[in-house]
């Protein structure tokens, strides 16, 4: 059984205040990991999006109980993309913390808030690729793809899935750059290729060039493997 250690909410580091207790990726958090990350609902009419808007305006005005709401609602989504970049549960524990500070301290320039998704991931990625430039550090197995977060879209718990988990895992880690990013946002996080051309500045087309040549990639590694 993988064991988790707390997650702190960072607001409190960021204003220096007393840090009034601490949040747990609980063995209830971690089974909800095991079902597919579904994307928050980017219509601006929606319901859900309306408390956003509000949490956002609130944590622009330093409202502690609003970021803390804005942490527990993307913690999950955004540690299961960085420990995908560091392999090191304990490393995207802290990138998280960091990935967390940047996006509070720096909310007050966010022009539309309507980007604030796709923008939190932005901060995700760029900092996961931060650490790993400045560290040069090599990729280390870590936990089983679908402790993480579960299969992939439309796989099911079958021995021969089992069986494929591990050289998956192992072939997204021979992923780099853009094109890692790429499929990790839309395979794994359900992002659409509009949204992501946003999130790492480059056109439509380029996002779905590099999805193919993912896929492609991944599809050869696991044919070498012979599980496939």
């Amino acid at each position: 059984m993988v064991t988790t250690a707390a997650l702190t909410f960072p607001a409190f580091k960021v204003l220096n205040v007393p840090v009034c207790g601490k949040m747990r990726l609980t063995k209830t958090n971690e089974a909800a990991m095991n079902q597919k990350i579904q994307r928050p609902p980017a219509d601006p009419e929606n319901d859900s999006w309306s408390e956003l808007d509000e949490l956002i305006r609130r944590s622009r005005n330093g409202d502690l109980s609003a970021m803390e709401s804005i942490f527990e609602q993307y913690k999950q989504r955004l540690f299961s993309l960085i420990y995908r970049y560091t392999y090191n549960r304990e490393v995207a524990e802290d990138l998280l913390q960091d990935t967390f500070i940047k996006i509070f301290t720096k909310m007050k320039n966010l022009k539309r808030t309507d980007t604030f998704v796709g923008w939190m991931y932005r901060i995700a990625i760029n900092t996961s690729l931060s650490y790993l430039r400045g560290k040069h550090s090599r990729l280390q197995e870590g936990i089983p793809l679908h402790e993480i977060e579960g299969m992939m879209k439309g796989e099911t718990s079958s021995t021969r899935e089992k069986l494929l988990n591990q050289p998956l895992e192992e072939a997204i880690q021979t992923l780099s750059g853009k094109m890692k990013s790429v499929f990790l946002l839309h395979d794994v996080q359900g992002f659409k290729h509009e949204e992501i051309a946003k999130m790492l500045e480059c056109s439509v087309g380029t996002s779905k060039s590099q999805l193919f040549k993912a896929r492609v990639k991944l599809r050869s590694y696991l044919e070498k493997k012979m599980v496939i």
